[in-house]
């Protein structure tokens, strides 16, 4: 049986979940996203998980961009069903050991993709070497408008989920 690369991502998002106090379990697989229910103790929510695995550098830093159609969209931001959704996306190296994932709330994706102007959703994620934060773009993002800053540390983001999500 082969491994696919995308499965070592999808199966590190799990890892770092379960090692976490989540019970994750799918609800959708894709080739390109999954979406996992989870629970704890603090709440019940959807995860939506993309992956990249080829980051563009820039000088410090590498870039990793993420597409939506307009179908996943519909299934996560416009979705009125009241489910609440954290995104998940696993910014991939060809060194799976140096790989990361960055934990987005609704909120922030929707802050960096909703534009009424664009027919083109995509997001960025740049990570700086050693820096501890993280600067997000997406195509509602304008020269004049600031980019997202979040904490690189996913432990952080998930011991905040909490308060980031009610």
């Amino acid at each position: 049986m082969n491994i696919s690369k995308v499965d070592f991502y999808f199966g590190a998002l799990l890892s770092q979940l379960v090692n976490r106090g989540f019970s994750p379990v799918m609800k959708e697989s894709g080739h390109d996203r999954r979406i996992y229910a989870l629970e704890n103790e603090t709440g019940s929510y959807l995860i939506y998980a993309k992956y990249s695995f080829t980051p563009r550098p820039k000088r410090d830093s590498k870039i990793w961009t993420f597409s939506f159609y307009d179908s996943e969209l519909e299934k996560t931001l416009r979705q009125q069903n009241g489910s609440r959704y954290l995104f998940a996306f696993i910014c991939g190296e060809e060194d799976l050991a140096n790989s990361e994932i960055i934990l987005l709330t609704e909120s922030e994706v929707t802050e960096c993709i909703s534009s009424p102007l664009s027919t083109s959703k995509w997001l960025t994620i740049e990570m700086a070497d050693r820096k501890r934060s993280l600067i997000i773009r997406g195509n509602a993002h304008t020269k004049r408008t600031q980019s997202l800053r979040i904490p690189r540390s996913t432990d952080q983001r998930l011991e905040d989920l909490p308060t980031l999500l009610f």
